[in-house]
C-alpha cells in the first residue's frame, strides 16, 4: 500500500490530498476517488488523466486503464489530476476506459489452450 498526495488545479488555488493506493486500485478508481475528496462529481473520472510529478519537473501519465500501484514510481507521492486534452462536449456520456480484462493477451492464450485440450 502507498499513500500518495494527488493535487487539483483550482481556481482557488492548488490543494493536495492523500489517497491509500492499494495494489487493486486501477486509474479510473483512483481518479473518483480524488474527485470526491475534492469535492467534485466521481462520476466524471473518464475526463481526467493522472499524472505521476516526478523529480526535475518531469511528467509521468498513467495509463488510463493501468493499476496504479504498480504504474507509479516510488521516488515521489505527488499527482496531479488534470483535464484531459480534448475533452469531451458538455451532454455527451463520457466513455468507459476500463476494460473487462486485465491481461488480455493472457486471456486469448488460455481461452486458445482450453480449446486445444479440450
Amino acid at each position: 500500500m502507498h499513500i500518495i498526495r494527488i493535487r487539483m488545479d483550482l481556481q482557488d488555488g492548488n490543494l493536495y490530498r492523500s489517497i491509500l493506493v492499494t495494489s487493486n486500485d486501477k486509474t479510473p478508481t483512483v481518479i473518483s476517488s480524488a474527485l470526491e475528496k475534492h469535492n467534485q462529481d466521481p462520476k466524471r473520472a473518464s475526463r481526467y488523466e493522472l499524472i505521476q510529478l516526478l523529480p526535475e519537473g518531469k511528467e509521468l501519465v498513467i495509463p488510463a486503464t493501468g493499476n496504479v500501484f504498480y504504474a507509479m514510481t516510488t521516488s515521489s507521492v505527488d499527482f496531479l489530476l488534470r483535464k484531459r486534452e480534448g475533452d469531451t462536449p458538455l451532454g455527451s456520456e463520457p466513455i468507459n476506459t476500463e476494460t473487462s480484462a486485465t491481461f488480455p493477451r493472457i486471456k486469448a492464450k488460455g481461452k486458445r489452450l482450453v480449446r486445444t485440450l479440450f
